[in-house]
């Protein structure tokens, strides 16, 4: 047997913490644990203010050893703060205050001040078990930072994955478009602070080929094995027994977020259509949005008139999401649209895959994951075209009206894609584990 490699992972979201990055990381782990890796984590406290889902706790491998710190985050705190104050006097003028200079003081996000604590505990594991490689996840960006200081002190081998992009970030408008003073000082500062990650890292793995191509040709590693595309995947035994649950009604279940350029208006649209052409039966169809929404969500509902239609439900524990998603008969995303966002790919498009429903992507046809969902026939994107969304969605509820299966073939596809997702990441964390 070979002598087993040691592993550092860095990772600020992680089990409790429910959030998608944090499936990305465990199913790593569980790959690594068979390639005869011995992994070390450092991650964050558990805090009563961040959500918690205490059923991915039993995810984890148990030869992992698990490294919490404490973290100081001040825009937490001032959102906590602001829920409890935010009838005092002169409120909208301290948030404006104080949001500014917040944002002057955490570069390159509101997390930074974990690094000191991350570094220093990062150091004490590094030295005590012999830790071969570095493995740093992000978001957030200033996980990066903890990282390089790790190999600029130590000399360790760097692997950092970008989940998401530093530069080109569809959801930082500011940086992407700035129009202010402020904006265009941190954008020049957020290019260099890339440019020193990617530059001392051994290897660089990102999530989608958009991502890829374009880190390629702004650092000239274009054909270069350092940086690699591994696609997020999915655990086939959360669906082996996800407990179904049959619906009377023709159900559509959005899972995540809808935040920023996230819109569902034309949704709400269709729906408004759908029920006067199929009066006076009344339209059999429920759309469920789980998730941290924000108010846009619920006024755009009530703009359009179709409550009776949508229910909106708050965080739930990752094995109910599952759930909800084996149950509907169609799992609708909604991409971020503008700049930069043809190559976005989040992770729950591959969940999606593993409940074996059809999808139904409001987004950019030009985008990555369109291009997916035609070669892959998964479902269907609907770009901004009303006319479109009306008969797909016309064709499916006739479909369930008389009673057909329309389950996709995409889960027998996306578990093959969910297991190669782990394996992909073997290659750069053991093949090149040292720094030979």
């Amino acid at each position: 047997m070979s002598e087993k490699k040691n592993v550092l992972v860095v990772a600020y979201v992680f089990p409790p913490i429910p959030y998608a990055g944090t499936h990305r990381t465990v199913r790593l782990l569980r790959g690594m644990k068979d390639r005869n890796i011995r992994t070390h984590v450092l991650t964050i406290k558990a805090y009563d203010d961040i959500p918690d889902d205490n059923d991915l706790l039993k995810k984890i491998p148990d030869d992992i050893t698990i490294h919490r710190t404490p973290l100081i985050d001040p825009w937490r705190r001032f959102q906590n703060w602001k829920k409890r104050n935010h009838s005092i006097y002169g409120f909208r003028y301290i948030v404006k205050v104080v949001s500014a200079f917040l944002r002057f003081i955490t570069f390159p996000d509101h997390m930074v001040l974990w690094v000191p604590f991350a570094v220093y505990k990062g150091l004490h594991i590094i030295r005590r078990n012999h830790i071969d490689t570095i493995y740093v996840s992000s978001p957030p960006h200033s996980t990066q930072l903890i990282g390089y200081l790790l190999k600029r002190i130590t000399g360790k081998r760097l692997v950092i994955d970008f989940r998401d992009p530093i530069v080109g970030n569809v959801g930082s408008k500011s940086l992407n478009d700035p129009t202010d003073f402020i904006s265009r000082i941190e954008s020049r500062l957020i290019r260099a602070y890339e440019r020193c990650i990617v530059n001392h890292a051994d290897a660089v793995i990102v999530n989608t080929e958009t991502h890829r191509s374009e880190l390629s040709k702004r650092y000239n590693r274009d054909f270069h094995p350092s940086i690699v595309t591994v696609h997020n995947s999915y655990d086939p035994n959360d669906y082996r027994d996800a407990r179904k649950i049959e619906c009377d009604q023709y159900t559509i279940a959005h899972v995540g977020s809808v935040y920023g350029t996230r819109k569902a208006d034309i949704l709400f649209q269709a729906l408004q259509i759908l029920e006067k052409e199929f009066l006076p039966d009344p339209l059999k169809v429920h759309v469920l949005f789980v998730g941290l929404n924000d108010g846009a969500l619920e006024q755009s509902v009530k703009g359009h008139g179709v409550e009776k239609y949508v229910t909106i439900r708050k965080f739930i524990p990752h094995r109910q999401a599952v759930s909800v998603m084996v149950s509907a008969h169609m799992l609708l995303w909604i991409k971020m649209t503008g700049p930069n966002s043809f190559g976005q790919i989040p992770g729950k498009f591959f969940e999606y895959l593993g409940a074996g429903r059809n999808i139904l992507c409001l987004g950019p046809r030009q985008s990555e994951v369109a291009d997916m969902i035609k070669r892959m026939n998964v479902g269907y994107n609907v770009d901004d075209d009303l006319d479109e969304l009306v008969r797909v969605l016309r064709s499916e509820y006739q479909a369930f009206l008389e009673g057909k299966n329309r389950q996709t073939t995409g889960r027998d596809d996306g578990l093959q894609r969910g297991n190669h997702g782990e394996t992909n990441f073997r290659p750069v964390l053991t093949g090149q584990l040292s720094n030979e």
